[in-house]
């Protein structure tokens, strides 16, 4: 059974696709049979599934979420992102969470200390655009509204994965 999100996969959950490769190895050595690799995605969706606690078909969902926002990343900064960093695996961590507390409805918009969002406006303004647009999509497509915690959290992410992009 081919697995159309198997590059996604690799690229959003690479430890847990070396997991899964692992397991390739091991039924190759144990049986003797050698499972395409497609096989290592579906052992991955397992894994990243039981690691989040969510369903398959929330996964699908989860790894739709992941590759919007970084779709709109990229073309509101106008570059690509070193997709191998650890700033764009801490990124995609945090996307992963956020989207289970999203499909699970658990965000909470508690008030938060708006002059701190004030001075990460001010210090990064190309990574708070850019969080800002990933902030209004998540809100229109997924009808939800998020504290303005969440974008401090995003611009940070945002603001590193940016500069680290630029200076490799």
């Amino acid at each position: 059974m081919k697995n159309n999100l198997l590059w996604d996969i690799k690229r959003f959950y690479p430890k847990e696709f070396m997991a899964g490769k692992e397991v390739l190895n091991i039924i190759k050595q144990q049986f003797g049979i050698q499972l395409p690799e497609d096989e290592a995605d579906f052992i991955t969706m397992h894994i990243v599934e039981a690691q989040m606690n969510q369903t398959i078909d929330d996964l699908d969902g989860l790894t739709q979420f992941i590759q919007k926002v970084i779709q709109i990343l990229k073309y509101t900064c106008h570059q690509e992102i070193d997709e191998h960093s650890a700033y764009y695996y801490h990124f995609v961590t945090h996307l992963r969470y956020l989207a289970q507390r999203i499909f699970s409805n658990q965000i909470s918009i508690e008030k938060s200390d708006s002059s701190m969002l004030e001075i990460i406006k001010l210090q990064y303004p190309d990574a708070y655009q850019a969080a800002e647009k990933v902030l209004n999509f998540i809100q229109n497509e997924y009808n939800c509204r998020l504290a303005s915690d969440e974008l401090i959290y995003l611009t940070i992410h945002i603001e590193k994965l940016i500069r680290h992009t630029n200076t490799n």
